[in-house]
């Protein structure tokens, strides 16, 4: 393909994410995520000359397919019970009342959702269509899309069907905490770069998810810088390794391909190492804080064991993260080790950099962050 398909099924990714951040009706919602959902097949089969990339596309194609119907039943359910599928309207029928239908349809919409988010255990296409598309194209799966999905999710559930908390708060409190599990023991055994990152964006999915199980100001704002940190994490590791892509004969596949890294580049060795531990949640870097205040919310709503497991497996997500640092600067260069020079593109310079300056500069001046996250948490109560 050229350029510009690339760039056209990207406008209709963005269309499709601006839509659905304004839709007030549940017919918008599904034919934005459709038009979103068709526009990410093709991306994922990017790469036509490779066979991952066609297998990727294709697993992704059919349970995408499955799932629309599953959402579109979800809808109908929704539709029978309250005659409307506005949003103004369902919100004023919640004091009717509710049975069986309505749950039904609920739950089927639930599950649409985990799916497109990538969460536990709904996560079986994650792996294989991270591990398939192209440097580009995995960004974009883990960034824009993801972060309207959870924006309608916020919606629905602290707005739309604010009556209905305590069945939300119980179905995604469990995914989340599936998703941390899944993610933080899964990707110890991974030796594939993308892999590691497709578990890696499950545990993160799960944090996000858990704040779902607190109802409360204090929650929004978690969730908010949540995935304020989360996209500039995501973005800085992304920008790197397809910088890194596309300066090295050898592409960074294996996480042993970074081996004695560290020796050869110490500014790209330095500033991945530190995104990677910031990922990790390593105080005082940025992502540490953002997995604390979602802590503080659950521990706050009085779910104590629910965050002693979340801390738990968490301690033991640090461990994958800290191997593949280790990897970089302690382990001896093998020949499937890449070499690259320092000659980037000053564009790319200033993402990395500007990224990284966020992440180094939380801990220096938090109230800034803090205070966007608790005036966008009380915009939107």
């Amino acid at each position: 393909m050229v350029k510009y398909e690339y760039n056209f099924l990207f406008l209709f990714v963005v269309f499709s994410g601006v839509s659905l951040a304004f839709a007030n009706e549940f017919l918008l919602i599904y034919l934005a995520i459709e038009l979103q959902s068709l526009a990410l097949y093709v991306f994922a089969t990017f790469n036509r000359t490779s066979e991952f990339s066609t297998e990727a596309g294709l697993k992704y194609f059919v349970f995408g397919g499955v799932m629309s119907c599953f959402l579109l039943f979800g809808f109908c359910f929704i539709y029978l019970y309250f005659g409307s599928i506005s949003f103004e309207l369902v919100m004023s029928s919640m004091n009717f009342g509710y049975d069986s239908l309505f749950f039904v349809g609920l739950f089927f919409v639930l599950i649409v959702l985990l799916f497109k988010v990538g969460a536990a255990p709904f996560h079986f296409w994650l792996c294989d269509v991270y591990e398939g598309s192209i440097l580009p194209v995995t960004l974009l799966f883990a960034s824009a899309p993801k972060i309207i999905l959870f924006g309608l999710i916020l919606k629905l559930c602290f707005f739309i069907l604010s009556d209905f908390g305590f069945f939300l708060s119980a179905f995604l409190g469990f995914s989340g905490v599936l998703s941390i599990v899944v993610g933080s023991v899964s990707a110890i055994y991974q030796k594939r770069l993308k892999r590691l990152f497709a578990y890696s964006t499950i545990a993160h999915t799960g944090f996000i998810v858990l704040a779902f199980l607190c109802c409360s100001l204090d929650a929004v704002k978690s969730l908010v810088f949540y995935v304020v940190m989360y996209s500039c994490l995501t973005l800085t590791t992304f920008s790197v390794l397809i910088n890194v892509s596309l300066k090295n004969v050898i592409q960074p596949t294996y996480l042993i391909n970074f081996s004695a890294i560290g020796s050869v580049n110490h500014v790209f060795a330095s500033t991945f190492g530190l995104t990677i531990l910031a990922i990790a949640g390593i105080p005082p870097l940025s992502g540490f804080f953002s997995k604390f205040f979602i802590l503080h919310s659950v521990i706050g709503a009085g779910f104590y064991f629910t965050a002693l497991i979340v801390i738990f497996f968490s301690s033991i997500a640090c461990f994958y993260y800290i191997r593949f640092v280790k990897i970089m600067f302690f382990v001896k260069q093998t020949k499937n080790s890449m070499w690259f020079t320092a000659n980037t593109t000053k564009n790319t310079e200033l993402l990395i950099g500007f990224f990284l300056f966020i992440i180094l500069f939380f801990f220096l001046q938090p109230c800034l962050f803090l205070n966007f996250s608790t005036a966008l948490g009380l915009a939107l109560f």
